[in-house]
């Protein structure tokens, strides 16, 4: 139930709050689901595309997300079983 409500929360926050708070929702949905960061990274670049910026910078910092959450889970995987 708190992933859906966070997956919603930051799908929302493309919407309606700044960047600043998304990037951070982005982080934390992450964290509960990994791949959601790049796949949060494209919908925002998609929605906010402008014809001047040639790099992705959401995109990007989504696949950071997901890198970095993946990270975390497998050493949170690795020290529960321990």
């Amino acid at each position: 139930m708190i992933r859906i409500l966070v997956l919603l929360a930051t799908l929302f926050s493309l919407f309606f709050f700044p960047y600043v708070v998304s990037v951070v929702l982005i982080l934390v949905s992450a964290l509960t689901l990994p791949f959601s960061g790049i796949a949060f990274g494209i919908l925002a670049d998609a929605l906010y595309y402008s014809q001047g910026s040639g790099i992705p910078w959401w995109t990007i910092v989504g696949a950071g997300a997901t890198l970095l959450a993946l990270l975390v889970h497998r050493f949170v995987k690795t020290r529960i079983i321990e």
